[in-house]
């Protein structure tokens, strides 16, 4: 078959300028193209160009952004831990000046004046490592815990307070790992006293507006939500209540009773003081779960073998919380708020009012805002209330202000069930095995002696003082202070002389009891001291008592703060030691994150950045294309009407 020319002359005017105008478009688009991309440095300008590439290279992109913050963590992380660091070895320096110091001057061959003068120098030790407590990097207080923009350490009542957060700094360093970059003030230098040790409880009664996040679970590890499978053999058969939704106790007593109600059942549900309570009703029952008990275990019902007797549930461990309202402390014991309590930390002195309080948070506010410098919290395990004192170089005592409000909260750092290794800041009550420790002299002359062997609390001091006044005769009686603390000894012989307590047998009993007092003038009671007080035992409380026993020429003093000093000096090493690892480890960290950046860097540089020989090479064809365009459309546009009609 011939194939014929097509006529160009045949093609109207208007056909050719248009395939004229779309190819000078088209090469035009392809200059427009090239000129973009040797201008911006990419492969493609649009992602329409390359989906693939481009898709690749928003990811590679994400990721090297992402890199890239992690490198600024880690750098940020190390910079902050080497300023630890450097402060830590200085810290170590000056405790090591410190414990010479403590060193030289127990012996007696150092006079009061030259200790006098050494007290100068400790004075300045303690005031330097203050300055390195509030050490700052790039404006940020290093050893402040996550209150980095407070200054953490204050000088409060006599002494210096720790006010900086217990909790430790992270930053970001890989996807879902987070690393600590400081170590708070409290753990550096032992800032804040040990807890309040007694073994009262705050653990809530559970009731229907229990929050299931607020208990522990029957297994420890809370509530699990799904669905409990009933069967009530010879009664409604199997049926299910749908726990998925459910937020407090109350809700599940209510959803298990609707689903009864609704099958048809006869059991119910209740709630009990620390778990729920299923009753079964003419029919045995069974509780199970689609979980394989899972469910069933955390609420503490899980039965596999039917029963007709009612099924108690384990202790569901409710903690306390912040909103936890006061009336349900102490499995609803009930707690004295109306006393009040009294707080007395150094030479100060607050009475604290309870009266109003309606939640824990309530109590905690109370006590924080007192302006003694005491911190109050809730313990981890949620089950009482923690009170720290947060001066060093001062002593804090929590009594009864007339009733039982801090024996109730727990929080009474010196009652009858007080052991009296505890005293005295843990060097406890020294007896005389086999012999009298202290004589009680009664207002008419008579005496007590009183043997202490066998006591090892408060409580058993304060009976066998008794046990000794009914023995000998003499009406005297000794029980524990209703306001404050301390132990209380009452006269009732109706002698005019003293009343007083001293040591038998070189026994220091009496002294190491708060008893070594004597009253007169018509007294008939003898309030012995709180010998229980509790104080910080880190490193600015050392020197705080070091500095004291060398203005007091106290070479006992003097060999206990050393000894102090010395396990403190230890310690530090210890946290120098962990703070120089986490320094290391983020170096190593950052080291290996921009390896890892640069990698990303070349991947993405191989899909999004361009080749400039290619590119050149594309952007002159185009310029030629654009120039045969020009010159051809010249010669197919110059066409006249007789060319058409030939």
């Amino acid at each position: 078959m011939a194939v014929s020319p097509i006529n160009i002359t045949r093609v109207t005017q208007n056909l050719r300028t248009s395939f004229v105008v779309d190819s000078l478009r088209r090469t035009q688009r392809e200059l427009f193209v090239s000129q973009s991309r040797i201008a911006t440095g990419r492969s493609f300008v649009a992602p329409s160009e390359n989906p693939v590439a481009a898709a690749r290279s928003l990811n590679l992109a994400e990721a090297l952004e992402q890199q890239h913050q992690f490198v600024a963590n880690l750098r940020h992380g190390d910079n902050f831990l080497s300023a630890a660091d450097t402060a830590l070895a200085e810290l170590n320096d000056l405790l090591t000046r410190a414990s010479v110091i403590a060193s030289q001057n127990v012996s007696n061959l150092t006079s009061a004046d030259e200790r006098e003068a050494e007290a100068e120098i400790v004075t300045g030790i303690r005031q330097q490592i203050q300055t390195i407590g509030n050490r700052q990097f790039n404006g940020r207080y290093i050893f402040a815990g996550r209150s980095t923009t407070d200054r953490p350490f204050i000088d409060s009542l006599g002494g210096i307070a720790y006010v900086g957060d217990t909790g430790e700094l992270f930053t970001r360093v890989d996807e879902e790992v987070a690393a600590p970059i400081n170590m708070p003030g409290n753990q550096v230098f032992t800032a804040l006293s040990g807890s309040i040790a007694t073994d009262v409880l705050l653990t809530p009664l559970l009731t229907g507006s229990t929050r299931l996040d607020d208990v522990s679970g029957a297994t420890g590890q809370g509530i699990l939500k799904g669905i409990l499978v009933f069967n009530e053999a010879g009664g409604a058969g199997l049926f299910t209540a749908d726990l998925a939704e459910v937020d407090t106790v109350g809700d599940i007593v209510a959803t298990i009773n609707d689903a009864a109600g609704q099958a048809g059942a006869q059991l119910t549900a209740s709630l009990g003081d620390s778990g729920l309570i299923i009753t079964p009703g003419r029919s045995a029952i069974t509780v199970t779960d689609t979980s394989t008990g899972v469910i069933a275990s955390s609420l503490g019902v899980l039965t596999n073998d039917a029963t007709s007797d009612p099924i108690e549930g384990a202790d569901l461990g409710p903690r306390l919380t912040r909103i936890t309202p006061v009336e349900v402390l102490a499995r609803g014991a009930g707690i004295d708020l109306a006393s009040g309590l009294i707080i007395t930390n150094g030479t100060h002195t607050a009475t604290i009012d309870l009266s109003t309080a309606e939640t824990t948070q309530d109590i905690i506010n109370a006590i924080n805002n007192a302006g003694l410098f005491v911190r109050a919290e809730i313990n981890e395990a949620g089950t009482r209330i923690d009170v720290f004192n947060q001066v060093s170089g001062s002593s804090l005592t929590i009594g009864e202000n007339g009733g039982t409000t801090a024996s109730d909260l727990g929080i009474r750092t010196f009652d009858t069930a007080t052991p009296l290794h505890r005293l005295n800041f843990g060097r406890g009550v020294t007896t005389v095995e086999g012999k009298d420790d202290l004589r009680i002299t009664a207002k008419d002359g008579s005496t007590v002696d009183v043997n202490l062997d066998g006591a090892v609390t408060v409580g058993d001091a304060i009976d066998l003082i008794n046990q000794a006044a009914q023995e000998a005769g003499v009406a005297i009686a000794a029980d524990f202070a209703e306001t404050g603390n301390g132990i209380r000894v009452i006269d009732g012989t109706g002698g005019s002389g003293s009343l007083s307590v001293s040591g038998l047998n070189l026994s220091t009993a009496a002294m190491e009891l708060g008893l070594v007092q004597t009253v007169s003038d018509g007294q008939t009671e003898l309030s012995g001291d709180d010998v229980n007080p509790m104080r910080t035992e880190g490193i600015i409380g050392a020197l705080v008592d070091l500095e004291k026993a060398l203005q007091a020429d106290d070479t006992q003093a003097i060999s206990l703060a050393g000894a102090r000093l010395d396990t403190l000096r230890n310690e530090g090493t210890r946290m120098h030691g962990v703070i120089g690892a986490r320094s290391q480890a983020m170096t190593a960290k950052r080291m290996q994150m921009e390896d890892a950046a640069d990698s990303t860097q070349v991947f993405l540089s191989q899909v999004r950045d361009l080749d400039y020989a290619e590119a050149a090479v594309q952007m002159q064809a185009a310029l030629t294309q654009l120039q045969a365009n020009l010159q051809t459309s010249s010669s197919l546009l110059n066409v006249s009407l007789l060319d058409f009609l030939r």
